[in-house]
């Protein structure tokens, strides 16, 4: 998979679309996983198919018993799978929009392997106590 990275502003459309930078629909393919971040962070995160199964068997294999089943409902309750659609978009249900925070703008941001949606303001803020944190 190709490294995802930089960011780009977007907006919705009255349809709660939204038009994926071009340069991550390669990476991210025509099927998409759509998940609630677990990090408590006001974010999106979007996957390909193949990250997906990555990152959730990495999240599952880390319990065993009840907290491995606990984690799998955990898990599939914050995602949803979306197709692009011919022009490049995606549609994002209002629960998941609410859940960040997103209005009418959106920021998508490049993760190496992911890429996370947030509102600008949000962002800016994770930003900010990221610098504080490296110093």
């Amino acid at each position: 998979m190709s490294t995802l990275n930089g960011k780009e502003l977007r907006k919705f459309d009255q349809v709660n679309r939204m038009s994926l930078p071009p340069k991550y629909r390669k990476g991210l393919g025509e099927d998409i996983v759509i998940m609630k971040s677990i990090h408590k962070e006001p974010c999106l995160i979007l996957f390909s198919e193949e990250e997906w199964a990555n990152f959730s068997y990495g999240v599952i294999s880390a319990f065993s018993g009840e907290k491995q089943a606990a984690a799998q409902r955990r898990l599939a309750d914050r995602v949803e799978k979306v197709a692009v659609d011919k022009s490049g978009r995606i549609s994002i249900k209002d629960d998941y929009k609410a859940y960040a925070g997103l209005d009418d703008e959106v920021l998508a941001v490049g993760a190496m392997n992911r890429v996370e949606l947030w509102t600008p303001e949000n962002w800016a803020a994770w930003n900010a106590e990221a610098e504080q944190d490296d110093d």
